[in-house]
């Protein structure tokens, strides 16, 4: 059977066609007269920069090296399918383990995109792997950036279906922009590190994405303004997260319209974690985490996250420990602590063990104090169904003014009113729900 590919360049087309295998992953077969290429890499090799290479229906046994400012373009995520052509999914060291690693597609310049396919880091053909998700691994990343060999810009994963990856789902890496959109990232659980979306150093966009089954689902570590928007996350260790936005200079991080539910057990929503810049996380929906949102400490004191219009209700969760609704802490799990200061509005958080929580790292001798936690949660939160509505432990200051709390009478009430402990200041409160 041929697999058509088309190739438009900028004057003229050139027509020929990839041999596909079949769905048992055959070996393909050499294509008709007049057809220069029976690969993916053979079509980047063979055509200048710039090339849109429109790859036909069938599965390419291929680990594919995009070094030109090309554009990959499949016939839809049903029709055409790349696998790995070596098993190599744990290796050392880091994310490309010096060049061993097994990716389905590494990014090697410019202006490249990848779009309309899917990338089944499970080869059946090949011997070795390991099981993850009751599946056979044998890539260790989707498509990714080779940051060890240079920074590059404008990349771009649209329409693109990613499952059955150790590492690395969709990753720019190379400390530059990019846009990931519409995409859909299944099974990426190889370990604690595994991240299905991930941006280091950069800018850019996620928007529209799917993912599900992943230990780390959308994050971003030094991002210099990222918009993550419209996405939907379901059962993953973590929903969204963004840490270190602004060390690297650049604009506040926007988390905003996103879905997280059914987290694995003690799973997180949404979490903003060591900012030097205030992000704005902004009318998401979390459901059945056994954290809704949080923030942990910050590396420049008065920054902080803005949460605003988000629904947290921890219905559902699976959870070994206490559920919050927003846990709000200074410290900086095992990097220190930091001052936090966080604003919150018009938030609703719901069938939690505490509403919210707001702690700060206890000193210990010879350790320097545990920062200031300062929260201003003020107008318009509603803390219903909760066992403990807010929680402000020794020392913390929390402005919890003009809130609702589930009844008239105000907090610290019989059910359904809610209760406001510690150090929250709550009055005035509201009387009629927002």
């Amino acid at each position: 059977m041929r697999r058509r590919i088309r190739v438009a360049l900028t004057a003229a087309v050139v027509v020929g066609s990839l041999a596909g295998a079949s769905s048992a992953l055959a070996t393909k077969t050499v294509c008709a007269s007049g057809c220069p290429f029976t690969s993916i890499n053979a079509a980047i090799a063979g055509l200048p920069s710039g090339s849109t290479i429109t790859i036909g229906e069938g599965e390419f046994v291929e680990n594919v090296v995009v070094n030109k400012e090309d554009t990959l373009k499949g016939t839809g995520t049903t029709k055409t399918v790349i696998r790995p052509a070596v098993s190599k999914p744990e290796c050392e060291p880091g994310t490309l383990c010096g060049g061993e690693a097994s990716n389905i597609v590494l990014v090697e310049a410019n202006n490249v995109t990848v779009e309309s396919m899917t990338l089944n880091g499970s080869n059946p053909g090949l011997a070795g792997g390991v099981e993850r998700g009751g599946v056979k691994v044998d890539a260790r990343n989707g498509v990714l950036a080779n940051f060890d060999a240079g920074s590059f810009s404008n990349m771009t994963v649209a329409r693109v279906k990613i499952a059955n990856v150790f590492l690395r789902g969709i990753y720019q890496g190379s400390e530059n922009t990019f846009n990931f959109n519409h995409d859909i990232v299944e099974n990426v659980q190889g370990d604690e590190s595994s991240i299905a979306m991930f941006a280091f150093g950069s800018s850019g966009v996620f928007s529209s994405n799917k993912v599900t089954k992943a230990n780390d689902a959308i994050s971003a570590n030094w991002s210099t303004g990222i918009q993550f928007v419209g996405n939907t996350v379901t059962a993953s260790g973590s929903g969204l997260h963004t840490d270190n936005n602004g060390g690297f200079g650049g604009s506040a991080d926007l988390i905003k319209g996103n879905k997280v539910s059914a987290c694995k057990t003690n799973g997180y929503g949404i979490f903003v974690f060591a900012p030097y810049v205030s992000a704005t996380v902004e009318s998401n929906a979390i459901k059945g985490c056994a954290v809704g949102i949080a923030a942990f400490g910050s590396q420049v004191s008065g920054q902080g996250p803005k949460f605003v219009k988000n629904i947290a209700n921890g219905h559902g969760a699976a959870a070994t420990e206490p559920t919050y609704g927003a846990y709000l802490t200074t410290d900086l799990l095992g990097f220190g602590f930091g001052d936090l200061t966080v604003t919150l509005e018009g938030n609703t958080f719901s069938h939690f063990a505490t509403g919210m929580l707001v702690t700060q790292t206890k000193p210990t001798a010879g350790q320097p104090a545990g920062g200031q936690a300062t929260v201003t949660a003020t107008p318009d939160n509603q803390f219903t169904f909760d066992s403990t509505g807010a929680y402000g432990e020794a020392n913390t200051v929390v402005n919890a003014k003009e809130d609702w709390w589930g009844c008239a009478a105000g907090p610290n009430h019989a059910p359904p009113c809610t209760s406001a402990l510690g150090t929250v200041v709550f009055e005035p409160f509201l009387t009629v729900r927002p």
